[in-house]
């Protein structure tokens, strides 16, 4: 008889851990559906695109899962960017990582959008729609849990991105990144970090995003300090989606190289510091 009982607490303990699994977040209509083997490629307006995308090994379809898309720059493919970027070591939770790939111009060099793309329909933001709907029907995601990153262009495009994407992007990290000259679609939260030798963005660049993602004339002028990580910050905005301002010194890489515009040492840990606040 005390076996039963015992039995049966286990039995409702293991259910209520699968059913908490399943509510703990917003869970998207892929949440319970068979596992599927990742796709690379994906049809953008009849043109095939490609992404690394990196599965947890112990992925569930009960427990909604974090989704990060992280942007290259004009130089480094997304290869070279997923190694630089950590962001998979820095990982605390269940999270799907996805590395979309560039097109490259005429320079040869690499862009997310065409010339004369209107500053609200870049021509990637169809890439991402496609992805994001791809996963979130295939796969058990947390809706409020939907993050974009990038470095440089990408950081641009990220920021730009988000922007357009408010309403399915809970927060956007970015390292020396610009912004298309457009209003915001909604409230995004942010983690901006830049450095002001940068010569290769300027900082008036990561000022003017700040400002584009605060959307309020007289915000960036109000702030309170806080450390995000190793990286001392101005947070604007609410508590809700908060805006990080964080301007950081790292100007020689660890070759001794001067770089400014690198992804500085510490910049993985900042981000999922900052993403898991939001979800927290």
């Amino acid at each position: 008889m005390l076996l039963r009982i015992l039995l049966a607490l286990v039995t409702s303990w293991t259910a209520g851990l699968a059913m908490a699994d399943a509510v703990a977040a917003e869970p998207s209509s892929g949440c319970g559906a068979p596992l599927r083997q990742p796709p690379e490629a994906f049809d953008v307006d009849g043109r095939e695109r490609r992404a690394i995308v990196v599965l947890p090994e112990d992925y569930r379809s009960s427990r909604p899962h974090a989704l990060i898309f992280a942007f290259h720059g004009r130089t480094n493919d997304n290869v070279q960017a997923r190694r630089y970027f950590g962001l998979e070591e820095a990982a605390t939770g269940p999270t799907i990582y996805i590395y979309p790939a560039a097109l490259t111009d005429r320079s040869g060099r690499f862009a997310w959008a065409d010339p004369g793309d209107p500053p609200d329909a870049l021509r990637d933001f169809a890439f991402f729609d496609i992805m994001l709907s791809r996963f979130t029907s295939t796969y058990c995601i947390d809706l409020d849990a939907v993050f974009v990153v990038g470095h440089s262009l990408g950081a641009s495009f990220a920021n730009s991105l988000a922007c357009a994407r408010a309403q399915r992007i809970r927060g956007v990290a970015s390292v020396a990144g610009g912004i298309a000259p457009s209003d915001c679609s909604g409230a995004v939260a942010a983690l901006l970090l830049h450095n002001p030798h940068d010569r290769a963005v300027p900082l008036s660049e990561g000022e003017r995003a700040r400002d584009v993602l605060l959307g309020r004339p007289g915000d960036a002028a109000k702030w309170v300090g806080r450390h995000i990580g190793d990286f001392g910050c101005r947070q604007h905005g609410d508590r809700e989606n908060p805006l990080f301002w964080c301007l950081h010194a790292q100007d020689v890489t660890p070759r001794g190289r001067y770089y400014p515009h690198q992804w500085p040492d510490g910049t993985a840990q900042g981000i999922i510091e900052f993403f898991d606040l939001l979800v927290g």
